[in-house]
């Protein structure tokens, strides 16, 4: 009899073993990650950024593209001026949380110039000096240097590839500059954008720049008109204006710039680009 009972006993033990088992297994269920992870990889051409949005578990994004710009695309495409930045990605999922991803990077490519207009008959002038190895259309006088070279600083204010050195050379005279005789004279009586502006940028030193509109070309130069615009900073670009907008006639043929004019030649070095009328 006790033999009896130990058999059932021991077989009681394997059954309860195996429903246990049985239901340990039912509470086995396999849990699927639902981390809410924001991350991103990119591309780029040139100035133009491809961000590829990796993320997970997430239902929604905004893009900071730390130029004061953003959006709410997946995959957003981008094109940037010269300069450092970074790029953030908030991610949020349905359940109100969010995860954020930053990355930094520079852009520090020139841009072609494609085009130019320096003939006041076609229309307001845009000067971008495009051609490095044609006719730089200004010329230094008084013993200065001067051509157009490549843009030594790329910023946000001027990554075009080519511009105008103008070298006041140890020796020159005081009065150096560079001028261009245009080929259709500028009629104060008939244009509407009176309001010169010019990208200068100073290596040296910051100086008074003078846009001098004469009648005709050297020696008879009279009547003229000018005005003086002051560079504030060294190496970096910057844009000035020449206001003529009180000039209501006139035609004027010759264009000249002068840098620090009447001063002393020790060799500072300027450049200036894009002489644009507005």
């Amino acid at each position: 009899m006790k033999h009896l009972i130990k058999k059932i006993s021991i077989f009681s033990l394997v059954i309860f073993s195996l429903v246990f088992a049985s239901c340990e297994g039912d509470n086995d269920v396999e849990t699927v990650d639902q981390t809410l992870v924001a991350r991103f990889t990119r591309t780029i051409n040139a100035k133009t950024i491809t961000f590829i949005n990796i993320s997970e578990n997430a239902t929604s994004y905004v893009w900071d593209f730390g130029d004061s710009t953003t959006s709410t695309l997946i995959n957003p495409v981008k094109t940037y001026l010269n300069g450092n930045y970074t790029v953030s990605l908030t991610a949020k999922n349905t359940n109100g949380e969010s995860s954020t991803f930053s990355d930094s990077f520079i852009i520090d490519g020139c841009v072609d110039e494609t085009s130019e207009n320096i003939d006041p008959a076609n229309g307001s002038l845009n000067w971008t000096f495009f051609n490095e190895n044609g006719n730089a259309s200004f010329d230094a006088f008084g013993n200065i240097g001067g051509g157009i070279v490549n843009n030594p600083v790329l910023d946000a204010v001027n990554s075009s590839c080519n511009v105008f050195a103008y070298t006041k050379a140890t020796g020159c005279e005081t009065w150096s500059g560079a001028g261009a005789v245009l080929n259709t004279p500028l009629n104060f009586a008939t244009i509407q954008n009176k309001i010169f502006k010019i990208k200068v940028l100073a290596e040296n030193q910051v100086t008074e720049v003078t846009l001098l509109l004469e009648e005709n070309p050297f020696p008879n130069n009279n009547p003229f008109i000018q005005r003086v615009a002051t560079i504030t900073e060294i190496g970096k670009w910057q844009e000035l204006s020449f206001d003529f907008s009180d000039v209501n006639s006139g035609t004027f043929k010759n264009m000249v710039i002068y840098f620090e004019r009447n001063g002393v030649c020790d060799g500072d070095v300027y450049y200036f680009d894009d002489i644009t009328q507005e």
